[in-house]
């Protein structure tokens, strides 16, 4: 098998190869060291290579897998690690002036259990400046480009995530979830993205954004490869207090079980925004074609649509503020123009609204527990345009939009209650894809994997395109 051509297979596959012995965890590092020195310059996917720790990881996974000590599924595998998880044998930046040379003394609790499964670090991957962001325009580290469209952001704030994943430079890469940075990104590179539910995933030892908020999770090119990855990732951290003790499912085990009698909801109520026609038909006809498989549409109402979007923007501002408060008092010149401009705007929040949002979120999390007694899965979009130009600005409807101010609040509901969603490419509008999110009861990974999964093997078309600039 030429080097080239190894870098095309999922994660699964590659995984196979590995265990069979037909490929060697060398040999497919390589070629994504390779393929990361011919593409990255363009898109600027990773800020960090780590071309002798990753090769020396590799070499080891070699060696396990000879001796018969093979770990699993993701051993030997090189994977992409955003650039706000702590890792012990690089340098970590979050995207941040701050953070230029610094080199934790340990791995982010995620990082650890990776490499307990025998994953090789690849690099580090771009992400938006702390993480703040709907772009990964980042002032210290450049832009990174999305392959699909060069002048194009590849989303955020784990942009460089889906750049390195669509672009096949890695198979899989982990990314942070705070108002959809998980699944704006999928959507605008044509990945899958799973943010999972609040706890899952330890943040110990990834740079918050807003504590409450922030979730951790995979992104990968389909449902079964982003099954692998958070059966890497996932798993309850004693000393991480919002990590929750919970069994680790085998996220894969029923994904070909089909959707059959499987209720699915359309919510109107819970867009919040307006969305882009290309975008509302190709929801639709992804909704039949999960119909035609076996599953029954219905259109379900949110009676308390009006208390979300100020509960999301009361718990995000407030959060995101106390965190940077005393660094941005002391340095304002160390953050991005864009960063700054945020935590000014955000200042505003009030102890009172903080408090009646955390009182509010209770009420929404119970009647989002209500909602799921009538439907299985939740289909909604996972942004409402295309992916935007590099400034940030894209085209709803014919009409300018910051990306950013018009997507979260189609994704960020989903951060407060805490519901794990995944987002999986349906369609393309000039020539960018479009992407479908669809959320599940709490510690439900396995069911709406199971249902992106399927509506993957039924659009076999959409999975054979691929990124021009790459």
């Amino acid at each position: 098998m030429k080097d080239e051509s190894l870098c095309y297979l999922t994660l699964f596959e590659m995984s196979d190869l590995i265990r069979r012995r037909k490929v060697s965890p060398v040999e497919v590092l390589d070629a994504h060291l390779q393929r990361c020195e011919r593409y990255n310059s363009s898109l600027n996917a990773f800020i960090t290579i780590a071309h002798e720790a990753a090769m020396k990881d590799a070499r080891i996974a070699q060696n396990d897998i000879i001796a018969g000590r093979y770990r699993g599924l993701l051993h030997g595998i090189p994977i992409g690690i955003k650039d706000i998880f702590d890792t012990r044998d690089m340098h970590t930046t979050y995207g941040s002036s701050f953070y230029r040379r610094y080199q934790p003394p340990e791995d982010a609790a995620a990082v650890a259990l990776l490499r307990q499964h025998g994953a090789v670090v690849l690099g580090k991957c771009n992400t938006h400046e702390f993480a703040a962001g709907s772009t990964t325009n980042n002032p210290w580290y450049g832009a990174a480009h999305n392959p699909w469209d060069l002048a194009r952001s590849p989303g955020g704030s784990s942009g460089g995530s889906g750049a390195a994943v669509a672009a096949f430079l890695c198979p899989g890469a982990t990314g942070t979830d705070t108002g959809g940075s998980i699944r704006n990104p999928a959507a605008c590179n044509g990945v899958v993205g799973l943010k999972p539910t609040y706890g899952r995933v330890s943040l110990q030892g990834v740079y918050p954004l807003a504590y409450s908020l922030d979730h951790a999770g995979p992104l990968c090119r389909n449902a079964r490869d982003c099954a692998l990855l958070l059966q890497g990732m996932a798993g309850y951290v004693k000393s991480d207090p919002f990590s929750v003790q919970r069994p680790v499912p085998e996220f894969g085990r029923d994904l070909d079980g089909g959707v059959k009698s499987l209720r699915l909801g359309f919510c109107p109520d819970l867009h919040f925004t307006e969305v882009d026609e290309a975008v509302a038909a190709a929801l639709e006809k992804a909704g039949l074609t999960l119909q035609e498989q076996g599953a029954a549409l219905r259109t379900v109402l949110f009676p308390l649509k009006d208390i979300f979007q100020k509960t999301c923007r009361h718990l995000f501002h407030a959060e995101v503020v106390a965190l940077h408060r005393e660094r941005f008092a002391k340095s304002p010149e160390g953050y991005g123009e864009d960063v700054r401009t945020l935590l000014k705007e955000f200042s505003g929040v009030s102890v009172d609204a903080y408090v009646k949002a955390c009182q509010d979120r209770q009420v929404l999390r119970r009647a989002m527990t209500d909602l799921f007694e009538d439907i299985d899965a939740l289909l909604l979009p996972s942004a409402p345009c295309v992916a935007p130009f590099l400034d940030g600005t894209s085209h709803l409807n014919g009409k300018p939009v910051q990306f950013g101010a018009a997507g979260i609040p189609l994704r960020q509901p989903f951060n407060v209650v805490g519901l794990p969603a995944v987002s999986v490419p349906i369609g393309f509008s000039q020539g960018l894809p479009l992407g479908m999110q669809i959320v599940g009861p709490a510690w439900e990974e396995g069911r709406i994997l199971r249902i992106c999964h399927t509506y993957e093997n039924a659009t076999p078309e959409l999975r054979r395109r691929r990124p021009p600039n790459c």
